[in-house]
Formats: structure tokens, sequence, C-alpha cells
């Protein structure tokens, strides 16, 4: 026997309540156990890692956070969870209201600052430190890294596999396109694409249908010189 419809859709609303209740009482425990205080509005899917190692580091995250750490719901699928770390001393991860991440891993030892509406792609990497030193002899040594702050500005999409490097900022608005290599400042709207990333072509400001890019190895009328 087939219920009614309505019948069905009753009996599932409760149902769907109370998983939804349970999910976020698993969130709640999770991020507590990792030191990040859950809020209302959140969307967790799969488990993100948040690491907050030294004295003084701080990872803040705003309203309405999204984090895949699965496949689920994302049409490339991601390898990784998100991964927010802030490593050292009075090291600082903050994250704006409204940032969706899919499969990434964002690192801080100095400063990262990732405004509101940013979307972050599966697989990206953004740090604001070189992890180890370039001299060999100063890795043997054991000796820090160079790091100098991150900023990705309101509204600005970083794609899958692309990497944000240190002392960079990526302006607001702005597209870094998938595997792209950012070593320094995007501007406000600009698309870039490319290892080292370069500018490609423009946002449009007031909803065109689609983006100007030029073809692949020119250089395009946007591009500073």
């Amino acid at each position: 026997m087939v219920l009614p419809r309505r019948l069905r859709e009753a009996a599932w609303r409760p149902a769907h309540r109370v998983g939804a209740w349970a999910h976020s009482i698993i969130e709640v425990f999770w991020c507590s156990t990792q030191g990040i205080r859950w809020q209302r509005g959140w969307q967790l899917r799969g488990r993100p890692l948040f690491r907050v190692v030294g004295p003084g580091a701080r990872i803040l995250i705003g309203k309405r956070f999204s984090a895949h750490s699965t496949s689920a719901g994302n049409s490339i699928g991601v390898f990784q969870p998100v991964i927010l770390t802030s490593w050292g001393a009075d090291a600082r991860l903050e994250i704006g209201d409204d940032v969706g991440m899919s499969g990434c891993s964002v690192t801080a030892v100095e400063l990262i600052r990732i405004g509101d509406r940013v979307m972050i792609g599966a697989g990206a990497l953004i740090m604001d430190t070189d992890a180890h030193p370039l001299d060999a002899e100063a890795r043997f040594h054991g000796l820090p890294a160079l790091s100098a702050p991150v900023t990705i500005e309101d509204d600005a999409f970083i794609g899958s596999r692309a990497i944000i490097l240190k002392g960079t900022s990526v302006g607001r608005c702005a597209v870094v396109g998938a595997g792209a290599v950012v070593t320094k400042d995007v501007p406000a709207y600009a698309i870039v694409a490319g290892n080292p990333a370069r500018v490609v072509g423009e946002v449009p400001r007031f909803g065109a249908a689609n983006a100007q890019v030029s073809p692949a190895g020119t250089r395009s009328q946007f591009e500073p010189s």
C-alpha cells in the first residue's frame, strides 16, 4: 500500500527536523573538540579540521559558514576535508560571513583575512608562509620560514586547485582561475589564470552575461603593463 502524498509529507517533516537537530548536535560537538565555537546557520558537510596551535593562535569564523569536506553536493568532488589552520604564537585566521569552501586548505602563521561571501574551490591552497626556508642550511637548523599576511576581499572567487602565496591580496570580486598560482596582488574585478597568475580578463560589473576573457597565451586588454 502506498500512502497518499500528504501523509508521506506529514510523516517526513518531523523526521527531517529530528535529523537536522541531531546533525547540528554532532557539528557542535565536533567543533568544540577542536576549540571552535559552532554557530547556528553553519553548514558542515563532512568533518572539517580546525587546527589551532600555539599561544594566542585563533580561528575566527563569521555567520552562515559553509564547508564541504566530502563530495556530497559538490559537482567535481573533493579529495580532502576543509583544513583551517592557525599555526604559531598569535597566528590569526579570520573568515567573514557567508563564506563557502570545498576541500581546501588555509594555513596562517601570521595573518590571513578572508572577506564576506568569498568562495573557495576544492583543492585550493592559501598560505601566508613558505612553510620551510629556501636555504638548505636554514632548513637543516630548523629556522623559521618567511611569512607575510594574505588578504582576500569580499566576493572573491578562488577556483579549484588554485594556490595563494604569502604576502598577496585578492581584490574585491576578483576571480582566481582553476590551478592558478598567485604570487602578487590581484586587482579588484580581475580574472587571473596561469602560473604565475596573470590578468586574462575582467569580471562584468553590471550583470553582463559573460566575462571578457582573452585567449590563452595572449595579452588581455585588462592586463596591467
